[in-house]
């Protein structure tokens, strides 16, 4: 069993006037930081990146960069390949090394049109890296084994892919044929079974808070053990958390937990204090 990376895709802090508020990024960093996480993902999804302008992100992206040692991955959610171009083309220059880069949204392009997607954008970043970011429930498009088989096979500096499905026969087939290939685990409630199904990580959102617990069980698998209570607590966080489209849930406990500027952006919408499940966290 190889070393299991712990990645977090980090919330963005929103004051009450809607702007991002550095003071409590920095608390943010620092408890990422703490709970063992060993890079970070700067305005993904969970970051509310696609609900920022493209200068804010980056600011925001910069800003994390020269607070934190640990590396930070920048992620490219776009319909077109001109903007995703556009949008390299800012960030391309800052000492990174990895794009984190979803399958198109909305446009549910054919699987040749996301072999070519993928390597003009291996092309075009090269020599940084590039994790593939697979979510059909929020894309509308799987990219198949097939796929992925071929990118890997033409494009060197595609070196992994964030799998956010549960399907671990597509992880199962990838890790056999390209065991160097990184697969990460997107999905935080499947995180047990992706140890068992030998992941090489985990990009979770629930590693900011909860990552020393995480990585006890990781060590703890490693040797052949299962404390069963922190397996079942953990699940439990998952079921509350993730009740709620992503960051909602993750918001809302750290506000429980004293962290500020918990706001969302429209339209999302932040839980009322009759969440009461959250009480058991």
């Amino acid at each position: 069993m190889g070393v299991k990376r712990l990645i977090n895709a980090l919330v963005t802090p929103f004051d009450d006037n809607n702007f991002i508020d550095y003071l409590e990024l920095d608390s943010l960093i620092s408890l990422c930081e703490e709970n063992c996480n060993e890079a970070i993902v700067v305005c993904s999804t969970t970051g509310e990146g696609t609900l920022m302008s493209r200068e804010e992100k980056v600011e925001c992206f910069k800003y994390v960069m020269n607070k934190t040692k640990l590396p930070c991955i920048y992620p490219i959610n776009q319909m077109s390949l001109l903007e995703a171009k556009k949008e390299i083309d800012q960030v391309k220059d800052l000492d990174f090394d990895t794009f984190l880069i979803v399958t198109p949204f909305y446009v549910k392009p054919t699987q040749d049109g996301l072999f070519v997607y993928f390597k003009e954008l291996a092309k075009y970043v090269y020599p940084k890296k590039i994790i593939i970011y697979n979510v059909s429930s929020r894309t509308g498009v799987n990219i198949s084994y097939f796929t992925l088989r071929k990118l890997i096979k033409s494009s060197k500096n595609i070196i992994g892919i964030k799998e956010c499905s549960s399907d671990f026969n597509l992880i199962k087939l990838l890790k056999t044929n390209f065991p160097s290939f990184n697969v990460y685990l997107g999905e935080d409630s499947y995180f047990y079974k992706g140890l068992e199904n030998n992941v090489d990580g985990f990009i979770s959102v629930i590693s900011l808070y909860y990552g020393k617990l995480m990585k006890e069980i990781i060590e703890d698998y490693k040797i052949g053990f299962v404390n069963q209570i922190n397996v079942s607590y953990l699940s439990l966080v998952c079921e509350i958390i993730f009740s709620y489209p992503n960051p909602i849930g993750m918001k809302h406990l750290l506000k429980l937990k004293g962290y500020h500027s918990m706001n969302l952006r429209l339209p999302l919408l932040p839980l009322n204090n009759q969440a009461q499940s959250f009480d058991l966290l």
